[in-house]
């Protein structure tokens, strides 16, 4: 359906930001914790995306839809399952960009990052967590 079109869009980006994230602190994004072990699967991005799932791209599918920035007429249907059209894709990406460089206070930075910048600081955390250098990770919650 339309919505699961636009969630599955942004857990795929999602997915390849925290993958990204992941490789820029030394972190193997395919080893992860809770996602099983899958050739192909990046387990460790998977796991990091739990945190982020709800607040980047849930957020930004409901703001299109409850905004109707993205309506009906912006979908596709096929055999295989609904696309966005061109023009709604373009808007989705943008949206789903705005979010990322939106500011938002890290506890353990101690000052507002972007969330693109809070990706990479929880993989470090978590880095520093596994080297033994941190007690606890701490997951990254909105306040």
């Amino acid at each position: 359906d339309p919505v699961n079109a636009l969630l599955s869009l942004g857990y795929t980006l999602l997915t390849q930001n925290l993958m990204t994230a992941c490789e820029v602190v030394g972190l193997d994004p395919y080893d992860g914790f809770y996602h099983a072990d899958k050739y192909g699967r990046p387990a460790l991005a998977l796991d990091l995306m739990e945190e982020f799932r709800g607040i980047v791209v849930d957020s930004v599918a409901q703001k299109v839809v409850n905004r109707r920035i993205i309506g009906p007429n912006d979908f596709l249907p096929s055999n295989e399952g609904v696309y966005l059209t061109s023009r709604a894709l373009r808007i989705f990406l943008r949206q789903y960009s705005q979010r990322l460089n939106t500011e938002v206070a890290h506890p353990y930075a101690g000052r507002k990052l972007s969330y693109q910048k809070v990706f990479e600081v929880q993989a470090r955390l978590l880095a520093k967590t596994i080297q033994k250098e941190l007690d606890n990770y701490s997951p990254f919650l909105v306040k």
